[in-house]
């Protein structure tokens, strides 16, 4: 099995703790994976970094989001509808930690952003000082020693101030914070200004003073903290904030980190600088960080002892370091000062200071949150309530779900335990050994993993875009053949948690990212620097005889074969029924139907494997059944009841019958039988008006295993038309699977005559599936065997479209104005998170040589199993359409945009065509792709990735038409004369683009269909501007769906977001004035592997290296290395298959023999710049090629 990552928690000495302030996940935006004006509420469980709030702000505010002015307002008049701008949404964030010491520091840097002045608000010098004031409050928050005795006074007042005006929840209300940040309760309130209070006296002491024994305390106990070795720490993960560029930064990186470490503990060891309270203070006091209760003054040392520092601790990580390195434009956003790029430079490698870096997005982060702060929302033209707020918590994420789910009931109806749901939560800062830790749970019995996953599942709103984000905490881990991505057709994927399909059908949760798999996010830097670190550490044990020198041994030969690395990153979303386009006004939602004890043996499978394994207990045999005794504490029977209610609230089931069995599994009495009884009681199975024709589901488990098997979906004929039909025996009935979810029964020939779908509540398959048909009877069942494992054949052929799935979900009241319609369709994509476009680093293509790391990310798109059947068609010659694979082709797209937009090869655009194989390039070409600018995401869940800022312009029927019509269409007086010259003008720009360097990429139908129903996720998750409810297409067309059609020369997005495009956006001309008012803006990313679902891998020949010559060697060596500009094979490579078949090359052929050389890699006979392996795939780039070869001069010169 894979080897398992080692947790911090797991080196700490028995009885220690550990105070881990800081977090190394880069930030990110935790509204992220909702629409961009849907009101948010976040449950953060664990969270113990500001910079996530932070950040979140900044996407919410940063860059500015674009509004249309008056210059660039579209009337509308091409789209036949209003204009929209995009509604300000509220942001509410509920912030539970623990330990008070980590909350205690949030708050107070939360606030003492908050007592700045705007930038836009001062004058030069005023701005000066808020600017050396944001210095020091970053100081506070990240140094571990405070040597500025100003930094120290201003903590002191400001600690101060805020004892003052926390003594009861109304007073902090009635304070100068109360309106943006609050307390859970009043315990969590007393308990943070306890820390203030040592904050006050603790700053306050000064070396030369006779609070000098204080200060020295204070350093002693940093010292004391800092004594943990960074070896016992993976040092790979310090490179996740540099990503994308982790291989260049890493070393950098680590080093800086060690530095500071380093030099921290010398300075804490002699007593040489003063030590920052909001560090000394939490290590101090380690015995009372989660209870809440003072340290003894008897005994200082005790407190001491018993807190860590966890490493690194350090400022920097968390920020996204990447541009420190990346090169950006002048304009762009994040983009250090011209100042503080001059100054101090990183030797002669032109790397910004980290710290620059790092200070720069504090600054503009911090103000961010100030201006989201301060700002209100409006209705009616007045202002209302406060866009931002946040709630903290001090309480273990087992004890705040609880009091959440259950609040007292004296509990006001405004009081922040009131029970409430939530649209996101997230897990990000909450590591797996803190799952299981008691004193990060409350409980001495933490359930784990399924009593979080339980907890959030009760605590998410009922609707499609909720979402629990969740990192298990597993890591990196090599993987093994029993992992390897050609399993059987039957294999339930090992891990019963986030990637069974049995687990999620029985919690509600849709593993999005596992059907789909795709992701957004890059893992690339994290393999590299994974194989990097594993490959150094099992050599080393291989070579010194250590006891486990055969498994390392082992491992390094399964990195050099292999080269693959499996990250675990999962994204789950609460599971919430898409509705069929006829029902989409009728949330029609009936329980399936299962069998009890089927039911009751699957759902003690999942809770013994996640639970039952790792409590202690006693296992015993009675009458040949075993049994499992276990001391019930708290947090076990808590989340059992509550596993067993969100079972039987999901199916319609003997409830009686599921109880007995269940009671027989835990060996129960009676106290345990009356508790489940009264629990299952308790539960209300979903039951919603009941629709005519709504299809009944019934699920069938395999009692041995307890995995699902089959789900049968039957469905009523209720009009008497179609019972006429289903009744007509001359009639034929057939099935086709539009989607993984959805079975379509098809009555009569060709299109069908009449299509009944039915919506499964987990993907299935038709093949093997069951029909009967019961004419007389007017129904008719489909029993469709569930996908177990996505990765094999049949499954992945069915799940080869469903990649950034859209759909479409009710806005609430609060989502339109009074006047307006309620029942507006709100696109949702639910893998694809949103970002703000005019936020984002924008990369400066001007430079190719600092680009490189673009190629390592556009070559990480394939999965090791993509690669081979990529690579074996290559091999064959086989054209695009007989790869078997869509989503493979579409990924050729993709790598091939980035390299040419990019320049990485000869030549360099920004305009593509999608085109088909028509015979004329008008007939060809269906959508066009201007690029404006290639740009970073760097943020945790959606980053380490690229970000392409493009316009999309399909080319319909109608718009061509309007081309056409001034020659075709006599009547000249029902246009204006105005309309005329518009349509004469984007005829003239379409011509235009003829003229321009375009890339014609001609892609298969099946590949067209792909792309479509992707624009839609791509457009949604950059929307400025809302959705109409009066006119938006997606709820008043005909199929009422997204994409609108997936028909060629048919609309495939609304016309509400034609226009929306910032000034200057393309320098073409008749851009502005009339091609940008029939196209849409689109955040364009490459669809990597998602981690959940298959091993995502780096380039294999690259992984190769890494295992013979290191890390950077390698990525320097393959940056030099000529390579095949179709296929990527490197010279080395071709080398050895050159050699594999009995050839000689020029390179190692004899000087003086007569044998004829070969060249591994031939130039372009043309310009001369291009290198190929062979003829075949110098034919098969020419489309490609075409486009930018020029002849060389050489030949000019003959």
């Amino acid at each position: 099995m894979a080897r398992p990552l080692v947790t911090k928690s797991q080196n700490e000495p028995h009885g220690s703790s550990v105070f881990n302030p800081l977090s190394t996940t880069p930030a990110t935006n935790l509204a992220s994976p909702l629409p961009p004006d849907l009101d948010a509420d976040i449950l953060f469980i664990g969270g113990k970094d500001v910079r996530h709030i932070l950040y979140t702000a900044y996407a919410e505010v940063g860059g500015g989001p674009y509004r249309d002015s008056e210059e660039h307002r579209r009337d509308g008049r091409n789209a036949g509808h209003e204009q929209r701008s995009l509604k300000q949404r509220k942001i509410d964030i509920t912030v539970s930690n623990h330990d008070k010491y980590v909350v205690a520091r949030n708050v107070l840097v939360l606030s003492l952003i908050l007592d700045l002045k705007g930038l836009e608000e001062e004058t030069e010098e005023d701005g000066d000082i808020t600017k050396e004031r944001l210095a020091r409050i970053f100081d506070i928050y990240h140094t571990r020693f405070l040597p500025d005795p100003d930094t120290r006074a201003l903590l002191a007042l400001h600690a101060s101030l805020l004892c003052q005006v926390s003594k009861t929840l109304d007073d902090w209300a009635r304070g100068p914070y109360g309106k943006t940040i609050h307390f859970f309760n009043q315990k969590s309130l007393d308990a943070v200004r306890h820390v203030w209070e040592q904050y006050a006296s603790a700053a306050a002491a000064s070396p030369e003073s006779e609070t000098s024994e204080k200060v020295a305390e204070l350093q002693a106990a940093v010292a004391e903290g800092m004594k943990l070795s960074p070896d016992e720490y993976q040092s790979w993960t310090l490179g996740s904030s540099a990503a994308p560029l982790t291989t260049l930064l890493k070393d950098n990186i680590r080093n800086y980190v060690q530095w500071g470490w380093n030099l921290d503990q010398k300075a804490g060891e002699l007593k040489k600088m003063v030590a920052n309270p909001t560090f000394a203070v939490g290590l101090l006091s380690g015995s009372d960080s989660e209870t809440g209760s003072a340290p003894n003054p008897q005994s200082p040392s005790q407190g001491r002892h018993c807190r860590r520092l966890a490493y690194p601790s350090n400022g920097v990580l968390g920020y996204h370091l990447a541009l420190a390195k990346a090169p950006l434009t002048e304009l762009s956003p994040l983009r250090p000062s011209k100042e503080e790029d001059d100054d101090d430079t990183d030797d002669d490698k032109g790397i910004p200071p980290i710290h620059h870096v790092t200070m720069h997005q504090f600054t503009q982060w911090s103000m961010a949150f100030r201006e989201l702060a301060m700002a209100s929302t409006l209705a009616g033209g007045k202002q209302n309530e406060t866009r931002l707020t946040i709630r903290f918590a001090v309480n273990g994420w087992f004890t705040l779900c609880q009091s959440l789910l259950h609040p007292p009931a004296s509990a006001p109806e405004k009081a922040e335990t009131r029970k409430k749901q939530f649209d996101i939560v997230d897990t990000t800062d909450l590591s797996l050994s803190m799952v299981w830790c008691p004193s990060s749970a409350d409980v001495p019995d933490p359930p784990g993993l399924l009593g979080l996953m339980i907890a959030a599942k009760r605590l998410l709103k009922d609707r499609a875009s909720s979402t629990l984000v969740m990192d298990d905490g597993e890591g990196v881990s090599l993987v093994t053949s029993g992992d390897d991505v050609d399993g059987g057709d039957d294999a339930e994927n090992n891990d019963s948690l986030t990637n069974s399909t049995t687990a999620s059908f029985i919690l509600g949760l849709t593993p999005v990212e596992y059907w789909s798999n795709a992701s957004l996010r890059a893992t690339v830097d994290e393999c590299l620097g994974a194989a990097a670190e594993f490959y150094d550490e099992d050599v080393v044990d291989a070579g010194r005889g250590s006891k486990d020198q055969e498994a390392a041994a082992a491992r390094v030969k399964k990195l050099e074969e292999m080269g693959g690395l499996q990250i675990s990153n999962r994204v789950l979303r609460k599971h919430s029924r898409r509705l069929s386009p006829d029902q989409k006004h009728r949330a029609v939602k009936r329980p399936v139907v299962v069998d009890a004890k089927e039911l009751a043996e699957a759902a003690w499978r999942l809770y013994q494997d996640l639970v039952m394994s790792k409590a202690e207990g006693q296992r015993v045999v009675q009458q040949g059944q075993e049994l499992v005794k276990v001391s019930w504490g708290q947090g076990l029977w808590q989340t059992l009841l509550g596993f067993l209610g969100v079972v039987c609230g999901q199916f319609e089931t003997n409830r009686e019958e599921f109880r007995r069995v269940i009671l027989e599994k835990i060996g129960g009495h009676a106290t345990q039988d009356a508790l489940l009884r009264t629990a299952l009681e308790g539960v209300s199975a979903t039951e919603e008006a009941e629709a005519d024709g709504c299809p009944v589901f019934t699920a069938s488990f395999d009692v041995t295993s307890g995995t699902l098997k089959t789900i049968t979906g039957h469905l009523d004929f209720v009009t008497e038309e179609d019972k006429r039909l289903l009744a007509d025996r001359t009639v034929p009935i057939s099935l086709r699977q539009s989607s993984p979810w959805t079975i379509d029964i098809v009555l009569g020939s060709g299109g069908g005559t009449l299509v009944k779908p039915l919506v499964f509540p987990t993907p299935v398959l038709k093949e093997g599936s069951k029909t009967r048909i019961a004419r007389t009877s007017g129904y008719i069942e489909v029993m469709a065997p569930a996908i177990l494992n996505p990765r094999s054949a049949i499954p992945s052929s069915v799940l080869d479209g469903y990649i950034f799935p859209t759909v479409l979900q009710p806005a609430s009241s609060a989502d339109s104005s009074s006047s307006e319609p309620t029942q507006l369709m709100l696109p949702v994509s639910l893998n694809c998170p949103t970002v703000n476009l005019d936020s984002l680093p924008i990369l400066s293509l001007s430079d190719t040589s600092r680009l490189t790391f673009l190629s390592t990310l556009a070559a990480s798109i394939y999965s090791p199993r993509e690669l081979r059947v990529r690579n074996a068609a290559m091999e064959q010659g086989l054209p695009e359409s007989s790869w078997g694979s869509a989503r493979l082709t579409l990924k050729e797209s993709f790598h091939t945009m980035i390299i040419i937009a990019a320049g990485l090869q000869v030549g360099q655009t920004g305009l593509f065509a999608l085109s088909g194989s028509g015979s004329s390039s008008s007939d060809g070409r269906h959508i066009l792709i201007l690029i404006s600018a290639i740009r970073l995401d760097c943020s945790a869940q959606s980053g380490g990735g690229l970000v392409i800022d493009a316009a999309v312009l399909p080319l319909t029927r109608d718009l061509l038409a309007k081309n056409n019509k001034s020659e075709t269409d006599g009547h000249k007086g029902e246009h204006t004369e105005e309309e005329e010259e518009e349509e004469e003008d984007l005829q003239s720009f379409l011509i235009l683009l003829r003229t321009l360097e375009c890339v014609d990429m001609v892609i298969t139908d099946a590949e067209l269909l792909l792309w479509k129903s992707l624009l839609p996720a791509f457009a949604e998750r950059c929307r400025t501007y809302s959705h109409s409810p009066s006119s938006c297409e997606y709820n008043y067309s005909q199929n009422c769906s997204i994409p609108l059609s997936l028909q060629k020369g048919e609309p495939v997005l609304c016309t509400c977001g034609t226009g929306h495009f910032p000034p200057s956006y393309l320098s073409l001309p008749l851009w502005d004035s009339v091609a940008s008012r029939h196209a849409t803006r689109v955040a364009i990313s490459i669809p990597y592997c998602s981690p959940a679902a298959e091993k995502v891998v780096f380039d294999p020949v690259l992984a190769k290296k890494i295992a013979e010559r290191g890390l950077e060697d390698a990525v320097l060596k393959k940056k030099k290395e000529e390579r095949c500009r179709f296929c990527g094979k490197g010279e080395e490579e071709l080398v050895g298959e050159l050699r594999a078949k009995g050839g000689e090359t020029a390179g190692t052929a004899g000087i003086g023999e007569e044998k004829k050389k070969t060249e591994v890699l031939r130039k372009c006979a043309r310009c001369l710049k291009v290198r190929y392996c062979c003829l075949e795939c110098q034919r098969r780039d020419w489309k490609t090629h075409k486009t930018e070869c020029v002849e060389s001069e050489r030949h000019q010169d003959r």
